[in-house]
Protein backbone atom coordinates (compact mmCIF):
# COMPACT_ATOMS: atom_id res chain seq x y z
CA UNK A 1 0.00 0.00 0.00
CA UNK A 2 2.97 2.36 0.43
CA UNK A 3 3.68 2.47 -2.77
CA UNK A 4 0.07 4.67 -3.47
CA UNK A 5 2.28 7.49 -2.20
CA UNK A 6 5.36 8.87 -0.90
CA UNK A 7 4.01 11.48 1.58
CA UNK A 8 0.52 12.78 3.30
CA UNK A 9 0.53 16.66 3.69
CA UNK A 10 -2.40 17.78 6.24
CA UNK A 11 -2.97 21.05 5.46
CA UNK A 12 -5.03 23.52 8.24
CA UNK A 13 -5.73 27.08 7.94
CA UNK A 14 -3.14 28.46 10.07
CA UNK A 15 -4.15 30.71 13.10
CA UNK A 16 -1.92 33.86 14.30
CA UNK A 17 -2.40 32.37 18.01
CA UNK A 18 0.30 29.57 18.83
CA UNK A 19 -1.77 27.73 20.49
CA UNK A 20 -4.21 26.87 17.84
CA UNK A 21 -1.39 26.04 15.50
CA UNK A 22 0.11 23.93 17.97
CA UNK A 23 -3.52 21.74 18.29
CA UNK A 24 -3.25 21.51 14.33
CA UNK A 25 0.33 20.06 14.68
CA UNK A 26 -0.85 17.71 17.57
CA UNK A 27 -3.67 16.38 15.33
CA UNK A 28 -0.92 16.02 12.88
CA UNK A 29 0.93 13.78 15.13
CA UNK A 30 -2.27 11.48 16.23
CA UNK A 31 -3.27 11.00 12.85
CA UNK A 32 0.32 9.73 11.77
CA UNK A 33 0.36 7.26 14.59
CA UNK A 34 -2.59 6.21 13.62
CA UNK A 35 -2.03 5.58 9.75
CA UNK A 36 1.33 4.40 10.62
CA UNK A 37 0.03 0.81 11.11
CA UNK A 38 -2.21 1.27 7.51
CA UNK A 39 0.28 3.07 5.57
CA UNK A 40 3.80 3.22 6.57
CA UNK A 41 4.55 6.69 5.03
CA UNK A 42 5.69 10.19 7.14
CA UNK A 43 2.91 12.47 7.41
CA UNK A 44 3.03 15.83 7.49
CA UNK A 45 1.84 19.58 8.47
CA UNK A 46 1.67 22.68 6.56
CA UNK A 47 -0.65 26.12 7.11
CA UNK A 48 -2.34 27.62 4.51
CA UNK A 49 -1.42 31.50 6.02
CA UNK A 50 -0.92 33.15 9.40
CA UNK A 51 1.40 30.18 10.28
CA UNK A 52 4.56 28.23 9.31
CA UNK A 53 5.31 26.36 7.37
CA UNK A 54 3.27 27.11 4.43
CA UNK A 55 1.90 24.81 1.80
CA UNK A 56 4.54 25.64 -0.93
CA UNK A 57 7.54 25.18 1.11
CA UNK A 58 6.65 22.07 2.28
CA UNK A 59 5.56 20.16 -0.86
CA UNK A 60 9.49 22.03 -2.28
CA UNK A 61 11.21 20.38 1.02
CA UNK A 62 9.54 17.31 0.58
CA UNK A 63 10.32 17.42 -3.51
CA UNK A 64 13.96 17.98 -2.81
CA UNK A 65 13.28 14.66 -0.42
CA UNK A 66 12.99 12.81 -3.32
CA UNK A 67 8.87 12.04 -2.64
CA UNK A 68 7.29 12.18 -6.05
CA UNK A 69 3.38 11.30 -4.98
CA UNK A 70 2.05 13.32 -2.37
CA UNK A 71 -1.73 13.43 -1.06
CA UNK A 72 -2.81 16.39 0.51
CA UNK A 73 -5.73 16.39 2.56
CA UNK A 74 -7.70 19.68 3.52
CA UNK A 75 -8.28 19.54 7.51
CA UNK A 76 -11.03 22.09 7.45
CA UNK A 77 -15.34 21.21 8.05
CA UNK A 78 -16.74 23.17 5.40
CA UNK A 79 -15.63 23.64 1.75
CA UNK A 80 -15.27 27.03 1.69
CA UNK A 81 -12.87 29.22 -0.96
CA UNK A 82 -9.56 28.36 1.31
CA UNK A 83 -10.56 24.49 0.28
CA UNK A 84 -12.36 25.22 -3.09
CA UNK A 85 -9.83 27.87 -4.70
CA UNK A 86 -6.83 28.97 -2.42
CA UNK A 87 -5.55 25.86 -1.59
CA UNK A 88 -5.69 24.46 -5.12
CA UNK A 89 -3.77 27.20 -6.23
CA UNK A 90 -0.98 26.84 -3.75
CA UNK A 91 -1.05 23.46 -5.03
CA UNK A 92 -0.92 24.36 -8.18
CA UNK A 93 1.92 27.23 -8.00
CA UNK A 94 4.22 24.33 -5.38
CA UNK A 95 4.04 21.82 -8.43
CA UNK A 96 5.03 24.81 -11.55
CA UNK A 97 8.12 24.99 -8.96
CA UNK A 98 8.59 21.04 -8.71
CA UNK A 99 8.26 19.46 -11.99
CA UNK A 100 7.50 15.39 -11.48
CA UNK A 101 5.73 15.81 -8.28
CA UNK A 102 2.44 14.42 -8.59
CA UNK A 103 0.03 16.10 -5.79
CA UNK A 104 -3.04 14.70 -4.90
CA UNK A 105 -5.78 16.11 -3.38
CA UNK A 106 -8.44 15.05 -0.78
CA UNK A 107 -11.45 16.18 1.07
CA UNK A 108 -12.55 18.08 3.61
CA UNK A 109 -14.17 16.64 6.27
CA UNK A 110 -18.02 17.69 5.61
CA UNK A 111 -20.79 16.21 6.33
CA UNK A 112 -19.91 12.69 8.92
CA UNK A 113 -21.66 11.21 11.96
CA UNK A 114 -19.24 11.33 14.13
CA UNK A 115 -18.99 15.27 13.64
CA UNK A 116 -22.31 15.32 14.74
CA UNK A 117 -21.58 12.78 17.72
CA UNK A 118 -18.79 15.39 19.09
CA UNK A 119 -21.44 18.16 18.60
CA UNK A 120 -24.00 16.20 20.98
CA UNK A 121 -21.01 15.19 23.22
CA UNK A 122 -20.15 19.18 23.84
CA UNK A 123 -24.06 19.66 24.53
CA UNK A 124 -24.66 17.16 26.67
CA UNK A 125 -24.48 18.72 30.47
CA UNK A 126 -27.40 21.12 29.57
CA UNK A 127 -30.84 19.14 29.55
CA UNK A 128 -33.11 20.62 26.55
CA UNK A 129 -36.09 22.24 28.16
CA UNK A 130 -38.24 25.04 27.14
CA UNK A 131 -35.70 27.81 28.31
CA UNK A 132 -32.61 26.59 26.54
CA UNK A 133 -31.35 27.56 22.83
CA UNK A 134 -28.57 26.78 21.44
CA UNK A 135 -26.63 29.31 18.85
CA UNK A 136 -24.29 27.42 16.34
CA UNK A 137 -21.55 29.58 15.61
CA UNK A 138 -19.78 29.30 12.07
CA UNK A 139 -16.76 30.55 11.00
CA UNK A 140 -18.08 32.81 7.67
CA UNK A 141 -17.32 32.56 4.23
CA UNK A 142 -17.44 34.30 0.97
CA UNK A 143 -18.56 31.18 -0.44
CA UNK A 144 -22.77 30.98 -0.73
CA UNK A 145 -21.89 27.42 -0.96
CA UNK A 146 -20.11 26.57 2.70
CA UNK A 147 -22.93 29.10 4.19
CA UNK A 148 -25.74 27.02 3.16
CA UNK A 149 -23.78 23.63 3.78
CA UNK A 150 -23.56 25.60 7.52
CA UNK A 151 -27.00 25.70 7.52
CA UNK A 152 -27.71 22.41 6.24
CA UNK A 153 -25.28 20.96 8.79
CA UNK A 154 -27.22 22.80 11.73
CA UNK A 155 -30.24 21.51 10.68
CA UNK A 156 -29.00 18.19 10.82
CA UNK A 157 -27.85 18.93 14.75
CA UNK A 158 -31.59 19.94 15.11
CA UNK A 159 -32.97 16.67 13.76
CA UNK A 160 -30.91 14.48 15.69
CA UNK A 161 -31.08 16.67 18.75
CA UNK A 162 -33.66 17.15 21.60
CA UNK A 163 -33.87 20.55 21.87
CA UNK A 164 -36.77 22.85 20.23
CA UNK A 165 -34.61 26.05 19.33
CA UNK A 166 -31.18 26.06 17.33
CA UNK A 167 -30.30 28.89 15.66
CA UNK A 168 -27.26 30.03 13.66
CA UNK A 169 -24.57 32.72 13.32
CA UNK A 170 -21.09 33.70 11.99
CA UNK A 171 -18.24 35.26 13.51
CA UNK A 172 -16.95 36.75 10.55
CA UNK A 173 -17.93 37.64 6.74
CA UNK A 174 -21.46 37.21 6.34
CA UNK A 175 -24.67 37.42 8.52
CA UNK A 176 -26.46 36.94 11.10
CA UNK A 177 -22.93 38.04 12.91
CA UNK A 178 -22.62 36.51 16.00
CA UNK A 179 -24.07 39.82 18.09
CA UNK A 180 -26.99 39.81 15.80
CA UNK A 181 -27.45 36.12 16.60
CA UNK A 182 -27.16 36.47 20.46
CA UNK A 183 -29.78 38.95 20.25
CA UNK A 184 -32.51 36.79 18.37
CA UNK A 185 -31.87 34.58 21.09
CA UNK A 186 -32.34 36.83 23.77
CA UNK A 187 -35.51 38.34 22.20
CA UNK A 188 -37.01 34.64 21.37
CA UNK A 189 -36.88 34.27 24.88
CA UNK A 190 -34.36 31.82 26.00
CA UNK A 191 -33.02 31.96 29.93
CA UNK A 192 -30.13 29.72 28.88
CA UNK A 193 -27.87 29.86 25.46
CA UNK A 194 -25.31 27.26 24.35
CA UNK A 195 -23.03 28.94 22.15
CA UNK A 196 -21.73 26.28 20.19
CA UNK A 197 -18.44 27.05 18.05
CA UNK A 198 -18.01 24.78 14.79
CA UNK A 199 -14.55 25.23 15.26
CA UNK A 200 -12.02 22.11 15.40
CA UNK A 201 -9.54 24.33 17.20
CA UNK A 202 -8.76 27.40 19.37
CA UNK A 203 -7.24 30.60 17.73
CA UNK A 204 -8.20 34.32 17.24
CA UNK A 205 -11.63 34.09 16.16
CA UNK A 206 -12.90 31.03 18.77
CA UNK A 207 -11.52 33.40 21.52
CA UNK A 208 -13.50 35.99 19.75
CA UNK A 209 -16.61 34.27 20.02
CA UNK A 210 -15.56 33.94 24.13
CA UNK A 211 -15.08 37.39 24.93
CA UNK A 212 -18.53 38.69 22.46
CA UNK A 213 -20.52 36.09 24.63
CA UNK A 214 -19.39 36.80 27.30
CA UNK A 215 -19.96 41.12 27.06
CA UNK A 216 -23.38 39.77 26.47
CA UNK A 217 -23.84 37.48 29.13
CA UNK A 218 -22.83 40.59 31.47
CA UNK A 219 -24.93 43.17 29.66
CA UNK A 220 -28.04 40.58 30.14
CA UNK A 221 -27.95 39.36 33.68
CA UNK A 222 -31.38 37.37 33.16
CA UNK A 223 -29.51 35.17 30.56
CA UNK A 224 -27.01 32.56 31.12
CA UNK A 225 -24.44 31.86 28.46
CA UNK A 226 -22.11 28.75 28.30
CA UNK A 227 -19.54 28.26 25.35
CA UNK A 228 -19.01 25.00 24.25
CA UNK A 229 -15.14 23.56 23.46
CA UNK A 230 -13.97 22.91 19.73
CA UNK A 231 -13.75 19.78 19.06
CA UNK A 232 -10.71 18.95 16.44
CA UNK A 233 -8.86 16.30 18.98
CA UNK A 234 -11.54 14.49 19.52
CA UNK A 235 -10.61 10.77 19.02
CA UNK A 236 -13.45 10.59 15.99
CA UNK A 237 -12.04 13.43 14.38
CA UNK A 238 -9.26 12.09 14.19
CA UNK A 239 -10.35 8.97 12.80
CA UNK A 240 -12.44 11.45 10.35
CA UNK A 241 -8.95 12.73 8.62
CA UNK A 242 -7.59 9.19 8.77
CA UNK A 243 -10.96 8.57 6.94
CA UNK A 244 -10.32 10.76 4.36
CA UNK A 245 -6.96 10.19 3.64
CA UNK A 246 -7.82 6.43 3.21
CA UNK A 247 -10.44 7.55 1.02
CA UNK A 248 -9.18 9.78 -0.93
CA UNK A 249 -5.73 7.18 -1.48
CA UNK A 250 -8.19 5.30 -3.26
CA UNK A 251 -10.57 7.78 -4.84
CA UNK A 252 -13.84 7.56 -2.99
CA UNK A 253 -15.30 10.73 -1.51
CA UNK A 254 -18.53 11.00 0.71
CA UNK A 255 -17.76 14.31 2.35
CA UNK A 256 -21.53 15.40 0.93
CA UNK A 257 -22.83 11.93 2.43
CA UNK A 258 -26.00 12.63 4.39
CA UNK A 259 -28.06 9.84 4.11
CA UNK A 260 -26.65 8.35 7.62
CA UNK A 261 -29.16 11.55 8.93
CA UNK A 262 -32.19 9.99 8.15
CA UNK A 263 -31.65 7.03 10.70
CA UNK A 264 -30.81 9.78 13.51
CA UNK A 265 -33.17 12.02 12.86
CA UNK A 266 -36.19 9.36 13.33
CA UNK A 267 -36.94 9.77 17.07
CA UNK A 268 -38.44 13.54 15.78
CA UNK A 269 -41.21 11.98 13.81
CA UNK A 270 -41.99 8.44 14.64
CA UNK A 271 -44.63 9.71 17.67
CA UNK A 272 -46.66 11.60 15.14
CA UNK A 273 -46.30 11.01 11.23
CA UNK A 274 -46.44 7.31 10.66
CA UNK A 275 -47.30 7.24 7.02
CA UNK A 276 -46.27 10.94 5.32
CA UNK A 277 -48.17 10.06 1.98
CA UNK A 278 -51.10 8.75 3.95
CA UNK A 279 -51.76 5.16 2.40
CA UNK A 280 -48.89 5.53 -0.16
CA UNK A 281 -51.50 5.82 -2.91
CA UNK A 282 -50.86 8.19 -5.37
CA UNK A 283 -52.90 8.51 -8.79
CA UNK A 284 -51.42 11.42 -11.27
CA UNK A 285 -53.40 12.53 -14.31
CA UNK A 286 -51.41 13.88 -17.00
Amino acid sequence: MSALVDGILLIGHGSRDEEGAEQFNQMVRRVSQRLRPLLPVPVYGAFLEFAYPRIGETLTRLAHQGMRKILAVPVMLLDAGHKVHDIPHELAEANKMNAGVDIQYGDHLGFHPDIMTVLMRRVQPYIPNDGTGILLVGRGSSDPVANAHFYQMSRMFWEGSQYSLVENAFIGITRPDLPEGLERMYRLGVQRLIVVPYFLFTGALFKKIEDISASFARRHKNLTVHVTQYFGLEDEIVELVVQRTNEALFGKHTAYDVEWMRTRAAHRYLSSHHHEDGHHAHHLDN
